[in-house]
C-alpha cells in the first residue's frame, strides 16, 4: 500500500472558506443552509457545510487552508467545522464530523489531523490514517505513525484507545472493538481503490480561481434525515439552521411530527405554546372581610 504525508505550505483562502474541492470522481453534493448545491472542483466550502458523495463516487478530495487533505470514498457524509454540543469538560474534534461512510486523513506538517463521529472519535494523528464509520461498524487504520482513538457509545465516551504505526482498530455492533496488528482482510477488499494511491496536492492551482456552486433546489426533510436524527451533540446545533423549513414547508413540518420521537427538541419548534409559563393560580379559601368600625 502507497503511503503520503503532505508537507504543503499553508495558502491563504477567502474569509469563510475552511477547505476546496480539488479532486471529483463521480457524484457529490453539498447542503448549505437550507439550499443543496452541485459540488465542482475548485469550489469553496464553508463552516458547517454538508458534504455527501454518492454510492458510486470514486474520490471526493477536500484539502484545507493549512494543507490538511480529507479524501471521502462512496456514500460518505462528513459535517465540517460542526458545533458539537458536548458536556461540560468534554472536548471532541471539531474541524470535520464523519455521519458515515470512508475518510482518509493525511495531516499537514505539525498539524494532528482529526474528525469526530457516531461511533469513535480520531482525536489526534500526526500520520495518514484510513477510516470506514457505520451504523454498524467502525474501522480505524493507522496507515503510517500513530493514532489516538476515543470510542463513543450511546452518545458518551466509553474507552480510550491509542494504535501504533500499521495497526487498525475494528468494532462492530455495541462491542468495545479490539486493536489488530494490522486492518482487516475485508477492509481492505472494500476500501476504495483511489485510498492507495498517492496523489500530490492541488490546492495551490485554486487558490486564485473561485467556482462557484450550482444551486439544486431546497432540500426536504429525506435529504437531511440522517442529520435530523444524528446523535443529540449534532443535531441540536441544526435546529435553528433548518427552522425556516419548518416554518415554510408544509410537508417538512408534517414529517418532523411523525419522527418526533427521533428528534424530540423539534416539539418546542412545532409547539412553542406547549413550554409557555403557566399562569400563577389564583389563591383559595376564605376572603378576609376587613373589621366595621
Amino acid at each position: 500500500m502507497l503511503l503520503l504525508t503532505c508537507w504543503l505550505p499553508a495558502v491563504t483562502l477567502a474569509a469563510g472558506a475552511e477547505a476546496v474541492v480539488t479532486i471529483q470522481e463521480g457524484e457529490a453534493s453539498l447542503v448549505r443552509g437550507v439550499n443543496r448545491l452541485a459540488i465542482a472542483e475548485g469550489v469553496r466550502l464553508h463552516r458547517q457545510d454538508v458534504v455527501e458523495t454518492g454510492a458510486s463516487t470514486g474520490l471526493l478530495r477536500l484539502e484545507f487552508a493549512d494543507g490538511t487533505i480529507a479524501d471521502l470514498g462512496p456514500d460518505t457524509a462528513i459535517l465540517l467545522a460542526p458545533r458539537l454540543r458536548v458536556a461540560r469538560g468534554e472536548r471532541r474534534p471539531d474541524r470535520l464530523y464523519l455521519l458515515r461512510g470512508w475518510i482518509k486523513l493525511t495531516p499537514a506538517a505539525g498539524q494532528p489531523a482529526a474528525f469526530a463521529s457516531p461511533q469513535v472519535d480520531l482525536q489526534a494523528s500526526e500520520g495518514v490514517t484510513v477510516s470506514y464509520v457505520s451504523a454498524a461498524e467502525s474501522i480505524v487504520f493507522a496507515e503510517s505513525g500513530g493514532a489516538a482513538l476515543t470510542v463513543r457509545q450511546d452518545g458518551k465516551a466509553a474507552a480510550r484507545v491509542s494504535l501504533r504505526n500499521g495497526e487498525a482498530h475494528a468494532r462492530r455492533g455495541a462491542a468495545p472493538g479490539d486493536v489488530q496488528p494490522r486492518p482487516p482482510a475485508d477492509m481492505l477488499e472494500r476500501m476504495p481503490r483511489a485510498f492507495r494511491d498517492s496523489l500530490p496536492a492541488r490546492i495551490g492551482r485554486y487558490q486564485d480561481q473561485e467556482v462557484l456552486p450550482q444551486e439544486r433546489g431546497t432540500v426536504d426533510y429525506d435529504a437531511i434525515r440522517p442529520w435530523l436524527q444524528a446523535e443529540r451533540a449534532v443535531r441540536l446545533p441544526l435546529v435553528n439552521r433548518w427552522k425556516p423549513l419548518a416554518e415554510d414547508d408544509d410537508a417538512f413540518r408534517r414529517q418532523l411530527v411523525t419522527h418526533m420521537r427521533a428528534h424530540p427538541e423539534w416539539d418546542r419548534v412545532l409547539f412553542p405554546e406547549k413550554y409557555l409559563p403557566r399562569p400563577p393560580v389564583a389563591a383559595s379559601g376564605p376572603v378576609a372581610v376587613p373589621a366595621s368600625r
